[in-house]
């Protein structure tokens, strides 16, 4: 009538993941004297074969953004697809987390019904503006874990030109007036813009510097009003330039306008009414 438990334990290293341990309990034991005796017909009965698993589950997708400093949205959608897996003991969770240090925006994910996440890096979602970090988590059935975190700038500058009268194409008539149009997204601290020198020469307030380091914003627009001079040489393509800068890193835009023979100029057009 003595109460009789026997615990044994043991600890299993990464090394022994994979591995088969056969475990026999002991069953129906009592005493002999001093001495342990159990039934081994029942202990086969009841023995175990368990599998080891020390390792945490494989995280695959996030491998788009590694050594990726920068994301330059004008390239076009970016899709993330993060996986989990583990072929030993399953995965219990996964999840996305992204955080945004420029805008204070976090965002978290969860898988789809396949077990996949899936994010759209879009120029239309400020989470992905600026300097953000994508951190995925994952947990197996018996509670390894696995962190993969990467940090990367999303960065960007468009800049066009048109006319101001129909149609909108950047080919000109001397002494028509145009628009550069400019767009950065992902907090840009400058943007400078050179015009060819022909122009500049006509109007030295052309070239601009815009700074928004007291000031920066996720998106950010800029346009410039200019007039293509009455004497510039015809039958020629001229390119602007604009740079965009965020701390060390910039970027640069050659938008071109062209300017062609089409009866002259605006005072050609002109004279010719008066005539």
């Amino acid at each position: 009538n003595r109460k009789l438990k026997l615990e044994q334990s043991f600890t299993l290293f990464s090394e022994a993941s994979g591995k088969e341990i056969f475990l026999m309990p002991v069953t129906g034991a009592d005493y002999r004297g001093e001495t342990v005796y159990s039934d081994a017909a029942e202990d086969r009965n009841n023995a175990l074969t368990l599998i080891g698993d020390g390792e945490a589950p494989v995280i695959t997708g996030l491998e788009l953004l590694e050594d990726r400093e920068l994301i330059n949205r004008n390239e076009g959608t970016i899709v993330l697809q993060v996986t989990a897996a583990d072929d030993l003991s399953g995965v219990r969770s996964l999840s996305l987390k992204i955080v945004n240090t420029d805008n204070t925006i976090e965002k978290i994910y969860q898988p789809e019904s396949d077990g996949c996440i899936r994010v759209d890096i879009t120029r239309d979602e400020p989470v992905f503006s600026g300097d953000f970090t994508v951190t995925a988590y994952s947990v197996d059935n018996v509670g390894n874990e696995r962190t993969v975190q990467y940090s990367t700038t999303e960065f960007a500058l468009e800049a066009s030109v048109e006319r101001i009268l129909e149609p909108h194409t950047p080919v000109f008539q001397r002494g028509e007036s145009g628009i550069l149009n400019i767009v950065t997204y992902g907090y840009a601290e400058r943007v400078e813009v050179e015009f060819p020198p022909e122009m500049v020469a006509m109007n030295p307030e052309l070239n601009q510097v815009f700074l928004y380091e007291g000031n920066p914003r996720y998106r950010q627009e800029e346009s410039i009003l200019f007039m293509i001079p009455l004497y510039l040489p015809e039958d020629a393509e001229y390119t602007i330039t604009v740079r965009a800068y965020k701390g060390d890193r910039g970027l640069e835009e050659y938008p071109t306008l062209s300017v062609i023979e089409i009866n002259g100029s605006i005072l050609d057009d002109f004279r010719t009414r008066l005539r």
